[in-house]
C-alpha cells in the first residue's frame, strides 16, 4: 500500500529549529550577522509570506527563551539605552520645537548607527570555540554545539574567573 506524504505548509518542530536547546550556535551567529531567518528551516521549504511570518514568530520565541534563560546581553542593553536617549531627544524637540534638538537627534542617530555596526561586527566563532575548548580540555564544534550549550559553557567559564 502506498502512502502519500502529507504536505505541510506550516513550519513545525520537525521542519525548523524552535528552541535554543536545538539551534546550532553557528546558525545563531549567522542570523545575528545577516538577519536571514530562513536559516532556521531544516529542509527545503518554499518561502512564502506566511512561512516568513512564522519564521519571525519562531525567532522571537527563540530570543525570548534565550533572554529568559541567560538574561540580557551588554550589546542589547547598550542598544536599548541609545534608543531611549534618542526617543527622549525627539520628545523634547516635539514639545519645545527648539531647533538645537534636531542637531542632537542627528548626533544620536549617528552614534546609534555606529553602535549597530559595532554590534553586528561578526565575532569569530571558531576563535571563541578554540579558547573555550582549551579551557575545558575538549573540542567544541560550531555545527554540533547548541545555543544553550554554548552560553552555558561561556557563563561557566566566566564564573570560574578565566
Amino acid at each position: 500500500m502506498l502512502f502519500k506524504k502529507k504536505s505541510d505548509k506550516n513550519l513545525g518542530r520537525h521542519n525548523c529549529f524552535t528552541t535554543i536547546d536545538e539551534l546550532p550556535i553557528k546558525i545563531w551567529f549567522e542570523i545575528h550577522k545577516t538577519g536571514d531567518y530562513t536559516t532556521l528551516i531544516k529542509g527545503d521549504i518554499p518561502l512564502t509570506d506566511k512561512i516568513f511570518l512564522q519564521l519571525v514568530k519562531i525567532w522571537d520565541g527563540i530570543y525570548d527563551e534565550f533572554i529568559t534563560r541567560f538574561g540580557l546581553t551588554d550589546e542589547f542593553m547598550a542598544e536599548l539605552r541609545a534608543e531611549i536617549k534618542l526617543a527622549h531627544l525627539q520628545a523634547e524637540y516635539i514639545i519645545t520645537g527648539q531647533p538645537h534638538y534636531r542637531t542632537l537627534i542627528k548626533i544620536e542617530k549617528e552614534k546609534k548607527r555606529l553602535l549597530d555596526e559595532e554590534i553586528k561586527e561578526p565575532l569569530d566563532l571558531e576563535l571563541v570555540l578554540a579558547k573555550v575548548s582549551k579551557f575545558y580540555g575538549f573540542k567544541l564544534a560550531a555545527k554540533e554545539l547548541t545555543v544553550a550549550e554554548y552560553y552555558a559553557y561561556i557563563n561557566n567559564a566566566l564564573d570560574n574567573g578565566k
